[in-house]
């Protein structure tokens, strides 16, 4: 009988869990800052949405994390009008 057996132990399986979350986080940071920079104002400044998403994509991790801690405030959320 041909089968394939993966035999995983238990600290195999905690450091593949890790190398999961350590891998996943600058993704998952990177996703929902640019859908909150996606949801603010930049009327009178569109050349630094540009450079803020180009930022993000490149640097997912430092540049969620600067948008996060030191430019989010500056920009106001849009208005909905209905």
């Amino acid at each position: 009988m041909n089968t394939l057996f993966i035999n995983i132990g238990a600290g195999e399986a905690f450091f593949m869990f890790l190398f999961l979350i350590v891998s996943l986080t600058p993704l998952i940071f990177a996703v929902s800052a640019l859908i909150d920079l996606f949801k603010r104002e930049f009327r009178h400044k569109s050349t630094d949405k540009v450079l803020l998403i180009v930022l993000i994509v490149l640097a997912p991790f430092v540049g969620s994390i600067v948008y996060y801690f030191f430019l989010r405030n500056n920009y106001p959320l849009k208005h909905r009008t209905f």
